[in-house]
């Protein structure tokens, strides 16, 4: 005896069969699209090009920002001057990700997948991260005209 599975089926029970496959595939389809779809407008409201960090040019903010780059070894993987080592130059205009305010933020707090960056979020506040931030771009050596924060 055959199982179940692979019995004859009489013509109604193919053509039900024939209806969830496709079913399935246009499940599969619009899963997949919606899925792209979704990173796309997830990545466009939490990285919004018109957050900007409040402490930008801010010398108090920028020396705060080096003592916590310094605290939490940032250094270990951008190097001391934010110049790369194991983790990307800072200090350029070469970036994978846009390097808008809001990205670069983000990043510190999230972390991202797929590398050895970490999340901060738990060890520094928001300000924290802002301060960190505002170093960064004290360091900056890339190209004035390509400046977006």
């Amino acid at each position: 005896m055959l199982p179940y599975l692979f019995r004859p089926m009489d013509q109604g029970e193919a053509r039900d069969a024939v209806m969830i496959s496709r079913q399935l595939v246009a499940l599969a389809v619009l899963t997949v699209g919606l899925g792209g779809a979704g990173a796309g407008i997830l990545d466009t409201a939490t990285a919004a090009d018109d957050v900007h960090n409040p402490y930008t040019g801010n010398a108090e903010a920028i020396a705060e920002g080096q003592r916590l780059w310094a605290a939490t070894g940032c250094y270990s993987c951008h190097g001391e001057l934010a110049d790369g080592a194991v983790g990307p130059d800072l200090t350029d205009d070469e970036w994978v990700y846009r390097p808008t305010d809001a990205t670069l933020f983000k990043t510190i707090a999230k972390g991202r997948s797929g590398t050895n960056m970490v999340g901060w979020s738990e060890s520094l506040s928001d300000d924290e991260i802002w301060k960190v931030i505002a170093y960064i771009r004290s360091l900056y050596k890339g190209d004035p005209d390509k400046i977006i924060w």
